[in-house]
Order: C-alpha cells, then sequence, then structure tokens
C-alpha cells in the first residue's frame, strides 16, 4: 500500500492507495465521558455510505514505540464535528514535525483506515487480522530537513517498529497491524520545484503564465510557459501553515546552504487574528475555528459579520507579508548568480496573493538584486497551489519504483 503523504501544519494531503485525501490536520482526544456508542446500521446501504466515508469518521488509538502520545483520539474531521477542544501541531514549539507524536498519529491512521476501507471493499470479515506493508514518501521543512540526523531519526520512527492502530468505531474493535518496508524523506517546497519542472500538469504551466501574463505584461510576449517552468535560477516560496520554505534553485538544483525555513506560517498570522477578534468581542476560540468561519459560505444573514471579520483577518497578514519579504532578501543575498523568477505555492500562498501586498513588496525588494530590473513573482494557481508538494511526492515514489 503506497502512500504519498503531505503532512501539513494545516491540513494532511495524502495520496494513500491511489485515493487523494485531504482533512484537517487536528485531533481530539476523547475522555471517558466524551466516548459514543460504537456506530450501527440499519441495512447494508447506509453501511455502505458509512465505511465509503470512514476515513473521516477515524476514533483509533496507536500502539507503537515510536508514538509517547497516548490515548484515543478522534481524526481529522471526525475530530472538528465532535466539538472537543482540538489539538493541532504547535506551530510555536522550537521542535519539528519529525519530533512530533501528531505526525505519526496522522499518518498510521490515515493507512489503517484506509486498509479498512479496503477489506470492507473486498468483502473481508473486519474481525480478521489485517496487516500491510508500506513505502512511504513524505517531506519536512527545509530547515529542519537539512539538519544532521534528522531525516535519518525519522525515517527510523517508521522503519524500526511494527506499529498498531485499533478502530473503536465499531462494537468489536478492528485493528491494523502496520510495517513499513522504505521511508524517503524529501524537503517542502523542493517537491513542488520538481513538479513544476516536470510539466506533468499542461493546466498548472497555463495557470502559471496567466499570472505572468497579468501582472508583468511588459514582459508577457518574450517569456513563454516552458521558460517560466524550466528556469534554472529561481526561488519556490511555499508558504504553509505553520512554516515558509524558501528554496533557492540555482542552476536547476536546490542550494540548501542558501535556502531556509521561517518558524512560522500563515496560521499564525491566524492565530494573532483570533486574540484580535477576541478582543473586538467576535467569539472564535481557535484558528480552526475562524478557518472553518472564513470557508462557510456567505449569505445575506452572515455577509456583515463576515466582511467585518474578513477585514480584521487581513489587517494581521500584512506585517507576516513584510516577514516573508525579509526572509527572501536574506536567501537572495547568499546567491552569487541571479534570481530569473519566484514562484509562490502552498495553502497559504491562496489568501496572501489574494489579501495581502506580498507580490508587490517581493517585486520591490528584489529589485534590488538585480540592478533595478523587475524580478517577476508568479502565484500557482489557487485549484493546484496547496498540492503542489503532494504532486511532487507523487512524482517522485513513481520514479523510486520504476
Amino acid at each position: 500500500m503506497k502512500l504519498e503523504n503531505d503532512l501539513g501544519y494545516g491540513s494532511i494531503k495524502a495520496n494513500v492507495a491511489g485515493e487523494r485525501v485531504k482533512f484537517p490536520s487536528v485531533v481530539a482526544e476523547q475522555r471517558e465521558q466524551d466516548i459514543m456508542a460504537p456506530v450501527e446500521f440499519t441495512d447494508k446501504a447506509s453501511e455502505d455510505q458509512y465505511m465509503a466515508d470512514f476515513l473521516n469518521r477515524m476514533d483509533v488509538t496507536v500502539s507503537s514505540s515510536a508514538v509517547n502520545q497516548q490515548g484515543r483520539f478522534l481524526i481529522g474531521e471526525a475530530a472538528i464535528k465532535s466539538g472537543l477542544p482540538l489539538t493541532t501541531f504547535d506551530i510555536n514549539a522550537l521542535t519539528g514535525k519529525a519530533d512530533s507524536d501528531l505526525a505519526l498519529i496522522f499518518t498510521l491512521s490515515l493507512i489503517a483506515g484506509k486498509a479498512v476501507k479496503e477489506a470492507y471493499k473486498a468483502g473481508n470479515d473486519l474481525s480478521d487480522p489485517i496487516s500491510v506493508e508500506v513505502p512511504l514518501v513524505t517531506a519536512l521543512p527545509v530547515q529542519e530537513g537539512k539538519k544532521k540526523g534528522v531525516k535519518d531519526q525519522y525515517k527510523a520512527r517508521y522503519l524500526d517498529t511494527s506499529h498498531q492502530v485499533t478502530f473503536h468505531n465499531f462494537t468489536d474493535p478492528v485493528t491494523v497491524t502496520i510495517k513499513f518496508s522504505q521511508v524517503s524523506v524529501a524537503n517542502e517546497g523542493e517537491t513542488a520545484a520538481v513538479f513544476i519542472a516536470s510539466n506533468q500538469n499542461k493546466k498548472l504551466t497555463s495557470g502559471l503564465k496567466a499570472d505572468f501574463d497579468k501582472h508583468f505584461p511588459d514582459q508577457k510576449d518574450d517569456v513563454t510557459a516552458t521558460d517560466l517552468i524550466s528556469s534554472q535560477n529561481k526561488i519556490i516560496l511555499d508558504i504553509g501553515g505553520g512554516t515558509v520554505d524558501i528554496i533557492v534553485i540555482a542552476g536547476g538544483r536546490a542550494v540548501a546552504a542558501a535556502s531556509a525555513s521561517m518558524n512560522e506560517g500563515y496560521d499564525n498570522a491566524l492565530d494573532e487574528a483570533v486574540e484580535y477578534l477576541k478582543e473586538q468581542q467576535y467569539n472564535f476560540n481557535d484558528r480552526t475555528q475562524l478557518k472553518e468561519f472564513l470557508a462557510q459560505k456567505v449569505t445575506g444573514l452572515s455577509r456583515k459579520r463576515h466582511e467585518r471579520v474578513e477585514e480584521m483577518v487581513y489587517k494581521q497578514v500584512q506585517p507576516f507579508s513584510k516577514r516573508i519579504v525579509e526572509n527572501v532578501s536574506k536567501a537572495a543575498g547568499k546567491l552569487s548568480s541571479g534570481i530569473e523568477e519566484v514562484i509562490a505555492v502552498g495553502g497559504g500562498s491562496i489568501p496572501m496573493e489574494e489579501h495581502s501586498d506580498l507580490r508587490e513588496r517581493l517585486v520591490n525588494k528584489l529589485k534590488e538584486f538585480n540592478g533595478g530590473d523587475v524580478i517577476p513573482v508568479i502565484f500557482a494557481p489557487a485549484e493546484f497551489a496547496q498540492t503542489l508538494n503532494l504532486d511532487g511526492l507523487e512524482y517522485i515514489q513513481e520514479h523510486l519504483t520504476k
């Protein structure tokens, strides 16, 4: 069972055995009084419907020597719908994903949930033991991934033991045993760069060209779509929930010494917004609630509140925009060769493009590294921006197994 897992601070984007999934990076730990009765089905159709959506209903315990955090957890959408307090990656901690138990809890639950789903689809008795062997391709923020020994230690957490996940959704618990056959760990942002350069998605390439033409019309007749994706000297700006990865590519290769990660991401800006909103008497408990609200369909009843909240949230984004530019400047200053373009990707790039002056700030700053001439800053189309690292992981997995 192959897994490509882009383990984001805000959401998990993964391809597990050919099924693409996305769910929030949250868990809810259940106390005794929170535990609900096991699900019961009145007919086969309702059971089939439940199992088709099983990855959004996971209620698990994880048994593994690689995981210290014990408890019974609802995962992703199941956690959000429970109304229980949510636990997310600590985006303020000095430790990273490689040290986090949540990284393994999400990954193991996803694999095991897919294994249960497949066993049910095959008509197998779920009381029988389920075992899977998994080649995993995943990634870490570049600053974390380039630290000595971190990738090897992270791989060892998966490879050095077998893991068990038990599901409590049913009257009789269902247990899945997981063994990893291979673990490959790339750097976030680099995986997006690999996929963009591969030209596997023509619609993505066209979208990059359209964004370029719209914002840099003076150059649109001179620069082709192929020029944009094949540039050998560029910066990939990967704006995530908990980090911003600045990948410097020179001569077609990522330059580790110049590339860097900011230990904050778009979710940090949302945390700041939550505190500000509370001061203004808007009742949001955390950034997950705020994200859910911002994503809701706006109606006549909610429009005024929605617009006011948006206005206050995006005011908090501007200082974050300024800090991104400062860090891109540091990275650009380490390069002797010139930068030809910046491509912004990641889930955080979508609201940053729509609701901040990041592009304008970057263009003005980068003139200082190019004799006053414009270096184009391009944003990946919103429909692809959040999954480009996953696209790259899939591309890597495909070539690893050839």
